[in-house]
């Protein structure tokens, strides 16, 4: 399974990630990162005067892969 990692700067200057698990698939640099500005654009998230999405860092996807044992529910 594919998700999507956008990482971004926040206020206090420490990293953050916004996970999303159902993203679209072969997203360019350009539109992640027009993506990630509007986000940031946004100023929604902010918690106790910090930010969390201030700074577009990186964006990537992350693979999850499981290799199954067992599985006793059939």
């Amino acid at each position: 399974m594919s998700k999507l990692e956008l990482i971004f700067e926040s206020s206090d200057h420490k990293i953050k990630t916004l996970q999303l698990n159902y993203a679209k698939d072969g997203l360019t640099d350009k539109v992640a990162l027009a993506q990630m500005n509007k986000i940031a654009a946004l100023k929604m998230f902010d918690k106790d005067g910090t930010n969390p999405y201030v700074k577009p860092v990186a964006a990537r996807y992350s693979e999850t892969m499981r290799n199954t044992i067992f599985d006793n529910r059939l």
